[in-house]
């Protein structure tokens, strides 16, 4: 849990520490992989399995839960390497923010697009899908990632926010805005019963759109694999 108060940290400071901090992490996870490996290769889990997550302290204020996944443990078997995540923690007088990375382009030296949640986010998370008042924010933390990995976003400007995001995940609509460099910052959350007039339309299809993508990118990753492995090569 980070310790630092990195309140004399600007926006332009966290986001640099962010991309300093990139190698580092990668670093990390490498390291987890044998460990990970070992345990897929004895139990092997069918289809998707999400390990607990592994808490990193970072040199400069920020902290990482890096999560190790397997697919299934046949597709692992086959990379011979397991898929990850992670996730950006750094405490601010208001509370824990979190930082989830998106990498949405194919080029694999391109940075990966910032998702920032604020603690308001959270606290409203945890109010309106009825946990426990009590659920330590870290907990809080957790609980939207393991019930929230697939996601369909769409730029919902108009005069009043002209630089609005509304973002469908499981559990409900994330309601932000795009930054300047292109990153974002999601403020608060609201459950589908929340939605009104277009908005329900809105977050259907989208709801609908983030699960067919989830799906697609479950199969596509299997095909490439079983075609690489096929022809002798392995990522």
């Amino acid at each position: 849990m980070p310790a630092i108060i990195t309140d004399t940290f600007d926006y332009d400071d966290i986001v640099r520490v962010l991309d300093l901090d990139e190698a580092f992490v990668h670093h990390q996870i490498d390291a987890l992989q044998p460990k990970y490996w070992r345990i897929v290769i004895k139990t092997k889990p069918k289809g998707l399995k999400i390990f607990a997550p592994v808490m990193v302290n970072g040199n400069r204020g920020i902290d990482y839960m890096i999560y190790m996944l397997s697919r299934d443990w046949q597709i692992t078997k086959k990379q011979r390497l397991l898929d990850y995540m992670y996730f950006g923690v750094y405490r601010l007088t208001d509370g824990f923010h979190l930082v989830g990375f998106m990498y949405l382009d194919s080029n694999p030296l391109a940075k990966p697009e910032k998702a920032f949640f604020t603690p308001h986010f959270f606290d409203r998370y945890r109010e309106r899908t009825g946990l426990p008042m009590d659920m330590p924010k870290m907990d809080v933390m957790k609980d939207w990632i393991m019930k929230n990995l697939h996601l369909n976003s769409d730029a919902q400007g108009n005069e009043k926010y002209p630089d609005g995001i509304f973002c469908v995940y499981p559990s409900g609509v994330a309601l932000g805005r795009e930054l300047p460099d292109g990153n974002s910052e999601m403020k608060t959350f609201v459950t589908y019963e929340m939605l009104r007039g277009e908005q329900i339309e809105k977050g259907e299809n989208q709801s609908r759109a983030a699960k067919v993508q989830e799906a697609e990118g479950f199969r596509n990753c299997k095909e490439l694999v079983d075609k690489l492995v096929k022809y002798g090569i392995h990522l």
